[in-house]
């Protein structure tokens, strides 16, 4: 049994999609119930449960409805569920900055937390979806920025902790065509740019990070435990020479 946050849309459910193609059964959740509805279309093995990850009773509810379905064992926990505000730090409120560390970083703690007795049992991996935002700054994004670089390092932390009984990586997406991506994205002019320091000369897809999440969570990366594997199309391999914007 597989537990995927943040399911709805976006790299979540495409996670659902790659795991259910392979034969995994799911618990997906997300505050879409609508959403939610349609992924249970996916196929017989994938259960939804709508929740608000920054809630930790939502948070339990989910993982003991898992461990039901999975007869107490885990084999796996994505921590996909994110948010992100486009603001100056000089204009972040306080109220701001719990809101962001609330989705980002405490529900992927209280997942954690909660669930690791059953990943213990199942001898699980657990992977957390951060962002390249978390390796390295970016202006106006400096909450968000802050909330994914403590993904981080709270996976690697726990790899040496839990190494021998559970597995732990964290996935560091660039620029990815989602919907929470269109709502900080909406300028085209800048959005070309991004396009431009981006070696392979485009945004991302979700399936693309979808396939490397599926295999850290497989028997095929057994030996990979503490990595922060980074899915941007090479943008923050270094500096390219800039480019000519047209629009």
């Amino acid at each position: 049994m597989i537990i995927v946050t943040g399911a709805t849309h976006g790299i979540g459910r495409a996670c659902v999609e790659k795991l259910a193609a392979a034969g995994a059964r799911v618990v997906a959740t997300g505050r879409d119930a609508e959403a939610g509805r349609a992924l249970e279309e996916i196929g017989p093995g994938v259960t939804f449960l709508p929740g608000d990850v920054s809630r930790e009773e939502d948070c339990r509810r989910v993982i003991d409805s898992a461990l039901d379905l999975g007869g107490g064992q885990l084999s796996g926990l994505v921590n996909n569920a994110g948010m992100s505000k486009r603001i100056s730090f000089a204009s972040a409120t306080q109220g701001d900055w719990d809101e962001v560390l609330a989705v980002n970083a405490r529900s992927t703690f209280l997942f954690i937390r909660h669930a690791l007795e059953g990943l213990r049992r199942g001898r699980g991996s657990v992977v957390n979806i951060a962002s390249i935002a978390g390796k390295t700054g970016e202006e106006g994004l400096a909450v968000y920025c802050a909330s994914k670089a403590a993904v981080i390092g709270l996976t690697q932390a726990l790899a040496l902790e839990f190494g021998d009984e559970v597995r732990f990586n964290a996935v560091c997406p660039g620029q990815i065509e989602t919907r929470m991506m269109d709502k900080i994205m909406s300028d085209a002019l800048r959005k070309k740019q991004l396009e431009l320091r981006i070696p392979a000369n485009r945004f991302g897809a979700p399936q693309e990070v979808a396939d490397v999440v599926a295999w850290l969570l497989s028997d095929q990366s057994t030996y990979v435990n503490g990595t922060v594997v980074t899915v941007d199309g090479g943008e923050t391999a270094g500096l390219r020479t800039p480019r000519i914007v047209q629009v």
